[in-house]
Order: structure tokens, then sequence, then C-alpha cells
């Protein structure tokens, strides 16, 4: 079986510490959050989920692109993907900066014949940050997520290849 990975964004601290709470809130309300589903799972943005690939060679081909300023986020509303699965999440406002980078990622991914899900592609991408996968009741997670502190305003402080489902950093993007 062909492990799968994620280039994502990491959000600084105090940010990290924000979603983080939210993760908390879900938690109380019986929900399973994303935090809580693997012990390396951390608050963050996807901007690309590659089917094949080792990770290393991921990173390498992405060499370049965390060497400029990653974009500033903000987590700005509550979401939900209802299919394939349920997901919960925070919606990332899309900025230039943020939507020409993910064009950039998936450019470079391409022209190294890695292979993609589709629905992180420019013109299907929905910047998100994953509050909770499955979560049973979206009506349950959704009344624990009122009054959620937004928005969230982050610093995309590095790239990183991680590791799908299990979240664990395999390579850091130069």
């Amino acid at each position: 079986m062909t492990v799968e990975h994620a280039v994502e964004l990491e959000l600084d601290g105090d940010a990290a510490v924000a979603v983080s709470s939210l993760f908390d809130a879900l938690e109380g309300a019986g929900i399973e959050s994303l935090g809580a589903a693997s012990p390396h799972v951390h608050p963050h943005v996807s901007l690309a989920v590659a089917r094949d690939g080792a990770p290393e060679q991921i990173a390498d081909v992405l060499s370049g692109l965390a060497a400029t300023p990653l974009p500033r986020l903000t987590l700005s509303s509550l979401g939900a993907f209802v299919a394939p699965e349920a997901v919960l999440f925070l919606g990332v406002t899309p900025t230039r900066e943020l939507l020409a980078l993910n064009v950039a990622v998936h450019a470079r991914l391409d022209r190294a014949g890695v292979s993609v899900r589709p629905i992180y592609r420019p013109g299907s991408y929905v910047p998100h940050c994953t509050l909770a996968m499955r979560p049973g009741s979206l009506d349950l997670a959704l009344r624990a997520m009122l009054g959620a502190p937004l928005p969230i305003e982050a610093a995309a402080v590095a790239m990183r290849v991680v590791e799908v489902p299990t979240g664990k950093v395999r390579a850091t993007v130069a």
C-alpha cells in the first residue's frame, strides 16, 4: 500500500494554540478532534496531498518555495465538507499569495510526475484547517464551535511534508 504525504503549512505558535483550544472544545463535546486522532497531528493548512513519491523527493521538488515569505493566513470561518466524508474545518480566507503558492506547488509536483489528490488542485482548492474528520454528528460539532474566537490570524512558519493520516513529519521544504 502506498503512503500518501501532505504538503502542509505549519501555523505559528499562537495560532496553533488557538486552534488547539478548538480541538479541546470538540473533545469536550464528545467529538474526536484531528488533534486527538494522532499524537503527531498539529494545526496546519494543506496545499496538496501526494499519492506517491518519497517525502524527501517531494521536499526536493518544492525546494525554494519556502525560502520566499510564506503567506499570512486568516482562519476566518467555520465550515464542513459533507462528501466523500464529513470534515469540520476552519475556512482560510483565500488570498492571492496563498492561491499562487498552491499553483506553484502543484506545477512542480506535476512536472516531477507526482500524482496528487484532485481536491487540492488549483481551481478546486478550498483552503482550510481541519478540526475533525468524520465527526459523527456535524450538528453537535458545529454547536461545540459556537463562539469560536474568529478570525485567527496566523503566520505560516514552515512548509512540511507529512505522512497521511499519522501527521508524522517526514521532510521540511527549504
